[in-house]
């Protein structure tokens, strides 16, 4: 069967276009090509074999709700393949943006420094192993799920960086202090009601109270521990949670400057804490 068959065949089973995205994505990592040589190679044929095993998949994905990047068992994020399994959170494009915004800060607020940078709630690693490639840094990655924390040894060890890694509730066994604490912690509302494919993700990393905003209070309550004179705290959030959000860090904060900003869609979605010297 031709290449270009095979995918017509996979795609022709839903309607939905993301998914025949997703399918299209599919078929190109597992015949390991870009976009470009797949248009180039579309009219070879491929063997039963590989047929059987692709179109296998492709009802793990469609019938069983299995996302493709757990099939796969990576994703991209900020350029580089991040290994991702059902332990942890498959990395969206707005933790790419919360990537790039503390970026941002850290050239203004700490230019030529080095620094210490914490990434709580870590799942993949693909924040904190982001910025230890983006910044003069020493980076700690922590976790309550040890096999969260396996994936992250794992992209760390691929991505050939070192870092800190250590299993802690929130900041319960964290001891040092940071200039930068990042996180991208659960925010869905218990109540919401999520697609099958996402509820395939781990639940602890989706869902955080009745508001979805228990996870930054558990952050905020203690961290003042773990931060230095001059810092920076950078979290992503709901859309909706920003005045939320702002009040609870307001509760625990003071003289600080709050920033927000909204992702690529016009919503709001990230908020930045600094504290000047």
């Amino acid at each position: 069967m031709k290449i270009i068959d095979l995918l017509k065949k996979a795609q022709e089973l839903t309607l939905k276009s993301e998914d025949k995205d997703a399918l299209f994505w599919l078929l190109t990592e597992m015949l390991n090509m870009d976009k470009s040589t797949y248009y180039l190679s579309s009219e070879k044929l491929v063997d039963d074999s590989f047929k059987n095993s692709y179109l296998n998949q492709v009802s793990k994905y469609l019938n069983d709700n299995i996302p493709v990047q757990y099939l796969v068992g990576y994703t991209y994020f900020y350029g580089n393949k991040f290994y991702v399994s059902e332990n942890t959170l498959i990395p969206r494009r707005e933790t790419e943006e919360l990537v790039s915004y503390t970026k941002e800060l850290i050239d203004k607020y700490f230019s030529n420094e080095k620094i210490n940078i914490l990434d709580i709630g870590t799942g993949s690693g693909c924040i904190g192993l982001t910025l230890k490639g983006l910044t003069n840094s020493n980076v700690t990655l922590s976790d309550i799920s040890p096999k969260a924390l396996e994936i992250a040894e794992k992209n760390m060890n691929n991505l050939n960086l070192e870092v800190n890694i250590i299993n802690s509730n929130w900041l319960d066994s964290i001891n040092d202090n940071f200039d930068v604490i990042v996180s991208n912690p659960p925010y869905i509302k218990e109540t919401y009601s999520l697609e099958e494919k996402v509820l395939k993700e781990p639940l602890n990393a989706l869902f955080s109270g009745t508001e979805g905003i228990d996870s930054y209070e558990e952050i905020l309550k203690s961290i003042t521990k773990n931060l230095k004179s001059k810092f920076i705290i950078a979290f992503e959030h709901g859309y909706d949670q920003k005045e939320q959000i702002n009040s609870l860090v307001n509760k625990y904060l003071s003289d600080i400057i709050i920033i927000n900003k909204k992702d690529l869609s016009d919503k709001d979605r990230f908020t930045f804490i600094i504290k000047e010297v």
